[in-house]
């Protein structure tokens, strides 16, 4: 069995020595590769005694201790033969050294690892370079003797190779970046992987979004395991759980993500995958780290094989045509099946005698795999919502103007029905009143029953009541104050030629007052009744106009007040034609009238009238109309 893998993991090896042959190739020729090492017990910081027992072995060597192992010392002895002392400086790489340690060459220290110790534990996942000097190199057999401390756990040494210090270099930069860099690398990927789905996610959820967001999230957790490298001694529990969570977690969502994808999600299937990822965090846990040795020789290739299961699945899907991962993401995970079984090869002292962990490349590539289908998909959906607001919006400008083009022709119509049926009131208040006043005027003249003086009195009258319906007719454009002021205009003039002086106070208005039309015509008629009884009756010296708006609580009031310092209405004269004629108006409009009087001090007639807003004016609808379309509008650019 052991060589069935040997020869399975040598021809997975290969597929992966073609990408870096080329640079491992070079400065390569004149390196020595040590394959046997002596091993030693020995006192922690202390030289193996002269006469100590070694036990000989090969590399790559791996051993391990049982959970709860105090600081133990061991030293490794390696031998090698130089024809000749080298001229130029030479260097020793250490590919795998778990614990660190001192190291001397024949005898003579060249440099120091960190190790062990009795707080702080250490556990390197990176090469080593130590420079030799050639004066301490000697023609024949040379030693170097690596002394170090361990505790529990699996430790190991492999990868140790002597030459020249240029070649020794280029080749520890290419394992440095294997081990050390690209765990950052992947690292950093997955970190901005998970920022931005997981915004994503926030702003759209979505099932294989968060699963992309935890997967990139748990590959930079279990990324930290490898790149920290030395921790407190209780420390090392939770960085080997959060390596565990990590790695059964990342696998359960990748999956999980599977299985999605080919249309297999359902809830027994996704709680079993759930539950056998969380299985080896909670033995870790309940072990007291104990089950740590069988967590890598079993658990592991459990989780390898769940994944494979998955892909296989989903391959058979794809082969069917039916619903199934992209390819891209079949591949990346296949090669990701590739690496992972490489590791545990390679950790579980299986095969190989590199030092290098494929996943470290393996991982982010399935990231990045499952990240541009759904890139792909979001920027397709979001290219629609854009194509698909472009037409809601063209269609609501649309609608918009034809609701406009409508309402116009709506308030125009209504406006020539108001203006129509205004004038019709207007003729026929004018047939009522200034064509009876002037057929009972023909009538009197005819008989001779009335003076000329008396026949200047009844046209004057006449046309001032004529003026007064053009004005209402008119004050739909120009407005009730405008109305007013024409009635100012021709009133004052007569009012001075009697000696009466005129005081109008129209302060604080607004601009425009709306009233209903129907309004207009009887408030010019008792403003104008006002001012006729002040000139005719009062004899008085000044009369005083006051038009205002007041507020009360939710509602708005025109006032009108009317005010003379003449002699006041005499008794006899109350209940008459004029006055009966203002209060009928006056109720017709639903306005309150008031006429107080004061014998010898003068009388005011004041008007109160409620302003009503016409909710249904063809100029209420459509500013509605403007307000609601432009909602529409704005409503669907958010969308």
């Amino acid at each position: 069995m052991r060589i069935l893998a040997a020869a399975g993991a040598r021809a997975l090896e290969l597929a992966f020595v073609f990408l870096v042959i080329a640079g491992c190739a070079v400065g390569r020729a004149d390196a020595l590769t040590i394959d046997r090492v002596d091993w030693t017990p020995v006192a922690v910081d202390a030289a193996p005694a002269a006469t100590a027992n070694w036990t000989r072995l090969d590399l790559p060597l791996r051993w391990s201790a049982a959970e709860g192992s105090p600081l133990q010392g061991v030293a490794l002895r390696m031998s090698f033969k130089l024809g000749a002392v080298p001229a130029q400086s030479w260097a020793l790489l250490i590919g795998h050294a778990t614990n660190g340690g001192r190291v001397s060459v024949n005898g003579r220290p060249i440099g120091a690892m960190r190790t062990s110790d009795a707080d702080t534990e250490v556990r390197f996942r990176r090469p080593h370079l130590l420079a030799i000097d050639p004066a301490l190199l000697v023609a024949g057999d040379n030693t170097i003797v690596i002394q170090t401390a361990y505790r529990s756990g699996s430790h190991g040494l492999a990868g140790v190779e002597l030459g020249p210090l240029s070649a020794m270099s280029a080749s520890y930069e290419r394992q440095f970046f294997a081990a050390a860099t690209l765990p950052w690398i992947g690292a950093t990927l997955a970190a901005a992987i998970a920022l931005l789905f997981g915004v994503l996610w926030l702003r759209r959820p979505d099932r294989l979004l968060a699963l992309l967001s935890i997967a990139a999230a748990l590959w930079v957790a279990r990324s930290a395991f490898f790149l920290v490298e030395a921790t407190p001694g209780a420390g090392r529990f939770w960085l080997l759980l959060m390596y565990y969570s990590a790695t059964g977690g990342f696998a359960v969502v990748i999956t999980l993500a599977m299985l999605r994808l080919t249309g297999r999600s359902q809830r027994r299937d996704e709680w079993a995958t759930l539950g056998f990822g969380l299985f080896g965090p909670l033995m870790l846990v309940v072990t007291a780290q104990h089950a740590t040795p069988y967590l890598d020789s079993l658990w592991v290739p459990a989780l390898i094989l769940m994944v494979a299961l998955a892909f296989g699945h989903a391959l058979v899907q794809r082969i069917r045509r039916q619903a199934a991962p992209h390819v891209l993401l079949l591949v990346a995970v296949l090669v990701a099946l590739v690496a992972a079984v490489h590791d545990w090869l390679l950790t579980g002292d299986l095969a190989f005698d590199g030092t290098t962990l494929w996943l470290h490349w393996a991982g982010p590539l399935v990231l990045l795999a499952l990240a541009t289908p759904l890139v792909d998909r979001v920027v397709r959906v979001l290219g629609e919502a854009e194509t698909a607001r472009a037409e809601l919006e063209t269609r609501v400008r649309e609608r918009e103007q034809l609701l406009k083009r409508n309402y116009e022709r709506l308030r125009e119509s209504e406006r020539l029905q108001v203006q129509a049926q205004e004038r019709q009131r207007i003729m026929q208040d004018m047939h009522d009143g200034l064509g009876s006043q002037l057929l009972s005027s023909l009538m009197l003249v005819e008989r001779g029953a009335v003076s000329q003086p008396q026949i200047v009195q009844i046209l004057r009258e006449s046309i001032d009541d004529m003026r007064l319906a053009i004005d209402a007719l008119a004050a739909e454009d120009a407005g009730l104050l405008s109305a007013l002021g024409n009635l100012r205009y021709r009133m004052e003039p007569r009012l001075k030629a009697v000696g009466i002086d005129l005081a109008w106070d129209a302060r604080g208005l607004p601009e425009e007052i709306d009233i209903n039309p129907d309004a207009v015509l009887p408030i010019l008629r008792i403003v104008q009744e006002s001012l006729t009884n002040a000139l005719k009756h009062s004899q008085a010296r000044a009369v005083h106009v006051v038009i205002a708006v007041e507020r009360g609580g939710d509602a708005e009031w025109l006032v009108l007040r009317v005010t003379d310092n003449g002699k006041g209405i005499i008794e006899e004269r109350v209940g008459g034609r004029g006055l009966l004629n203002m209060r009928n108006r006056a109720n017709r409009i639903g306005a309150q009238l008031k006429i107080e009087t004061v014998p010898g001090a003068g009388t005011m007639v004041a008007l109160r009238y409620r302003i009503e807003h016409d909710p249904n004016s063809a100029d209420t609808r459509l500013s509605q109309l403007n307000l609601n379309t432009e909602a529409v509008i704005e409503r669907v650019r958010r969308v």
